[in-house]
């Protein structure tokens, strides 16, 4: 063509267009038609390259291949990623260790006087790696996430700001979490992460930035009501950005994640699946679209007695996905179905069967600390029941780990705290001590409004009163609970508890 760049610029719109609307044969044609020419330069062609690994990551859902589609696209651009995959144990180690050392020898005034980077190779060395972080991390490949993380971090210290800067500081903060558990020193590289956010409010990748940092990172620093409302706000930044693929992600988890974390009406949860669905299905978002499948399953079947994770939305028996991201997904409504739905020792079984496997299918997820929860919750029940002490040891040291997270002041987890040293207090037949502080987890869950809990924990001191032949207290403590799994919508969970007054 007589003009090339225009030439070039529309057949890439054309193929991100398609790839948006579901039409991949098509994008696929368009990005064939240009790449098959034979005198491309290595940025010319890079647009239909990557619009080609979009398609692979997040229409087909195949993360390893997008994995290797984008290192080889790296190495096309002069960068190795690694010599192998198997030193990025420890590289990504090697690596972390001198980033951290790097950012913290530097005062928070300096990443506020940064300039834009303006050297157009090294800007695409950096989207390339921005795109192999979050597939890296889909792809279950939690070390290569981080190594990326380091080397875009790394760009912005040698080349200055670029788009996916404040991505990088805020995927790192994550990975510290994940790593080493360094929550202060997480939290220094989410506020530099955000105040980019601030500084460079034109750059691209808000929507995936603000998930980042409202999401995963400040989930252990600021309660899940705080931070809703910058998540609900970032869809419509997402959506007019072009990052659908984080729209989708700031929906599903300001509409459901973290309205299941605080124990919103069930009811309200499930009007909100059906747009949320049409979202997914528009923008081409496949594994948000299964993620919102299986938790769409999920609060109907806790509207029920279904204690497995069956149903016309969502089967899991005839599910044959293995992407970890997805099955973190299936892992966690199958655990939730057995704590409301089914007896304690069976969801206590499971609790000792599947240990930390949500944790390692997708680490520092938004149902991190209630999954952990959720799994205590039946450990201490079956342990007091049965008295056996592999109930009782894997109970206390869930509880040990919720203690570490309280006293380092998240205030997601401070009541799950009170309330299973409670359960501590009781097995351990500290009865005065016990109930004293099963008083103060009800009064503490019950100012913060989570219904879901309150019923919980109201339900679990009834049970200790009527071990304890407080017959009166018992059944009153039983109304409560009913009441409020009534005002959550749990109909199953009421029904069985109504069948015990």
């Amino acid at each position: 063509s007589s003009n090339r760049s225009l030439t070039l610029e529309l057949y890439t719109m054309g193929a991100e267009v398609e790839v948006m609307l579901g039409n991949v044969e098509v994008a696929n044609r368009y990005s064939s038609e240009v790449l098959n020419q034979i005198d491309l330069s290595t940025l010319e062609a890079l647009p239909l390259k990557m619009a080609r690994a979009s398609t692979i990551a997040h229409t087909e859902v195949k993360f390893d291949k997008a994995v290797g589609y984008y290192m080889q696209v790296l190495r096309e651009l002069g960068c190795r990623v690694t010599w192998t995959r198997r030193l990025v144990p420890v590289q990504s180690i090697v690596k972390l260790m001198k980033t951290i050392k790097k950012v913290k020898a530097r005062p928070l005034c300096f990443y506020e006087k940064m300039v834009p980077i303006d050297d157009k190779w090294q800007k695409a060395v950096a989207y390339v790696y921005a795109k192999l972080l979050w597939v890296s991390f889909a792809a279950g490949d939690i070390l290569l996430f981080l190594l990326c993380a380091c080397n875009l971090v790394d760009l912005t210290l040698e080349y200055g700001v670029n788009e996916f800067s404040a991505k990088a500081f805020a995927s790192l903060s994550s990975g510290i979490i994940i790593g080493m558990q360094d929550v202060e020193t997480a939290t220094k590289f989410n506020m530099i992460a955000m105040s980019m956010l601030k500084k460079f409010r034109g750059i691209n990748n808000n929507s995936e930035t603000t998930f980042i940092c409202y999401g995963p990172c400040s989930q252990w620093v600021k309660t899940f009501e705080d931070l809703i409302p910058t998540l609900g706000d970032a869809v419509s930044d997402g959506m007019r950005a072009g990052d659908t693929e984080f729209a989708a992600w700031n929906l599903f988890a300001s509409q459901l994640s973290f309205p299941y974390n605080i124990g919103k009406p069930i009811a309200s949860m499930l009007n909100e699946c059906p747009s949320i669905m049409m979202h997914c299905e528009d923008t081409s978002q496949s594994l948000q679209a299964m993620a919102l499948q299986v938790t769409w399953q999920l609060l109907k079947n806790l509207t029920s007695n279904e204690a497995k994770l069956e149903g016309n939305v969502f089967s899991a028996e005839l599910d044959n996905e293995t992407n970890p991201a997805h099955l973190s997904f299936v892992h966690f409504a199958k655990g939730e179905l057995l704590l409301f739905n089914a007896d304690y020792e069976v969801a206590a079984k499971r609790a000792l069967e599947v240990g930390e496997a949500y944790e390692k299918l997708l680490p520092n997820g938004l149902w991190k600390f209630i999954e952990l929860f959720h799994r205590a919750v039946p450990l201490y029940a079956a342990a007091r029941l049965t008295k056996k002490r592999k109930y009782k040891g894997e109970a206390k040291r869930l509880l040990k780990q919720v203690t570490t997270w309280a006293n380092d002041g998240n205030p997601n987890v401070q009541y799950y705290c009170m309330f299973l040293t409670a359960e501590q207090l009781a097995l351990d037949k500290a009865y005065d001590a016990a109930e004293q502080k099963y008083e103060e987890a009800v009064a503490a869950v019950t100012a913060a409004g989570h219904l879901h809990h309150i019923a919980l924990i109201n339900e679990r001191y009834a049970d200790y009163l009527s071990e304890r032949s407080m017959a009166e207290k018992s059944k009153g403590r039983l109304h409560e609970a009913i009441r409020y799994y009534k005002e959550w919508g749990a109909w199953g969970k009421v029904e069985k508890l109504e069948s015990r007054l």
